[in-house]
């Protein structure tokens, strides 16, 4: 009997499971045939490129099958940094592919499409491919397989890392040296990290710096490849002993990272987007950031002078305005920083150069990473997931009204912007409370923050989470 699969965005699921060579193979043919009606050529040229995991490479082979089927000719640049191909394909191509699950776990791969313009594809655009290829493969799963003869080349991408990073040094430069400690979490960092430090003169640490298609230690234990707080001890013992003057975590496609201060504190997602954006960002145009930016971090920005053009939650929502508007610098507080100028998709190997800039000018002048970040204004906030389990619909009927009501309570402006995740979002000069449904987990992200204390924060968390538990009773 023919299985439907169950595919998140991405194409993400379980290799053999979910994400099969036949799906790979329909989004190959599909998305083929939508490049060619994008780019209006017959024989789009699209780049495709793969991450380390185990399943990549046979992934990557029916991905291609398919593309081929629908006339395009494809070159093949091999395991690097998702970031770093979608650069290449901005620069070179009618649009590519990236298979990579970048930081779910090892049995798990995804497929991320690229338009020409580098940015990933339109959520619209992808969930219809998406729908097509579930259907089609719960109707007829049947596809050819046969080696790939046509329309086909590689290149070395060793070739590609050079390329790329001779561009980005003529965007940044450092003004002082630096020591960086780099945890690559045995994803693709390993490949392009010590050539770019190298580029800089940086003195480099490096742990975790191999690749590893199930991240595994050497002692066979599992390395989680999520960038985030639980994951610094490593990294922080490391960066004591060296002296480090700042330390950097990957995914496992490095499109994210963690920033750990000198003293090797983890620095807050919403810190780094502030400081990008004063690093990089024109005042005289708007930072574009996601409904869930921190109210410290917006009210930082206006004290300074910059507008701020809040989008839906997504990276995707901020390249499409970013793709549209002269704004230099938008980002999400979760890691994903994008800069127009020199790339439409979140980029984190670009994010870590900018904020080693920023990290240089400040050693420049006598001052380090955690001293400057210890004159940014304080803020209270609690990020937290909560199981939902329900529909979208039982959401906007039972849950979203209960909370418009207690918001109201606190704060005079309640937005509720029906965005793809549905969110209830309101704040006043110094609270900001925000509930999002977020469909691909079925979960609640709860955000509560107060520029005022420790214990407003964790009240308001508090009620957020008692409404939700009535409202789902």
């Amino acid at each position: 009997m023919i299985q439907t699969p169950k595919l998140m965005y991405n194409y993400r699921g379980v290799y053999d499971q979910d994400l099969t060579h036949e799906v790979a193979y329909f989004a190959g043919l599909f998305t083929g045939e939508y490049y060619r009606e994008r780019s209006g050529k017959e024989a789009p040229f699209i780049m495709v490129g793969n991450d380390h995991r185990f399943s990549s490479n046979s992934i990557k082979h029916y991905l291609v099958q398919g593309l081929i089927e629908a006339n395009c000719s494809i070159l093949d640049v091999g395991c690097l940094p998702t970031s770093v191909v979608s650069y290449l394909i901005r620069k070179k191509a009618d649009g590519g592919c990236v298979v990579t699950a970048s930081h779910n776990p090892p049995e798990h791969n995804g497929i991320k499409c690229f338009d020409s313009n580098g940015g990933v594809l339109k959520p619209v655009s992808e969930e219809e491919l998406i729908a097509r290829v579930v259907d089609r493969v719960g109707r007829d799963a049947r596809i050819p397989r046969k080696l790939i003869t046509r329309n086909y080349a590689m290149i070395a991408p060793e070739l590609m890392i050079e390329e790329y990073v001779k561009d980005l040094n003529e965007k940044i430069r450092l003004q002082s040296n630096l020591k960086v400690a780099v945890d690559c979490r045995l994803g693709t960092a390993y490949v392009i990290m010590p050539a770019l430090l190298e580029s800089f003169g940086c003195e480099t640490r490096l742990i975790h710096d191999n690749l590893h298609p199930y991240f595994l230690k050497d002692d066979g234990t599992y390395l989680n490849p999520e960038p985030k707080e639980d994951n610094i001890p490593e990294i922080c013992y490391f960066m004591e002993q060296e002296r480090c003057d700042i330390g950097l975590i990957f995914d496992g496609d490095s499109d994210r990272n963690v920033i750990v201060d000198n003293r090797g504190h983890y620095v807050p997602d919403d810190i780094v987007l502030l400081l990008l954006a004063l690093e990089y960002a024109s005042p005289s145009k708007p930072v574009v950031a996601t409904v869930d930016t921190s109210l410290m971090v917006e009210r930082e920005l206006t004290k300074r002078g910059y507008g701020m053009t809040k989008t839906p939650v997504g990276d995707p929502f901020v390249s499409a305005v970013l793709e549209h508007s002269d704004s230099t610098f938008g980002g999400v507080p979760n890691g994903h920083y994008i800069f127009p100028d020199f790339n439409l998709y979140s980029d984190g190997i670009y994010s870590a150069a900018v904020i080693l800039r920023y990290v240089a000018k400040c050693k420049q002048n006598g001052r380090t990473l955690s001293e400057m970040l210890a004159e940014l204004p304080r803020t209270y906030l609690s990020k937290s997931k909560y199981p939902f389990g329900r529909t979208r619909k039982e959401f906007t009927d039972k849950v979203a009204p209960r909370l418009q009501e207690l918001f109201a309570k606190t704060t005079p402006d309640v937005d509720y912007l029906k965005t793809d995740d549905c969110v209830v979002v309101s704040q006043n000069d110094t609270v900001k409370l925000m509930v999002r449904y977020n469909r691909w987990d079925n979960n609640f992200n709860v955000q509560a923050e107060s520029l005022n204390s420790r214990e407003e924060c964790d009240t308001h968390r508090d009620a957020i989470i008692k409404t939700i538990k009535e409202a789902i009773s």
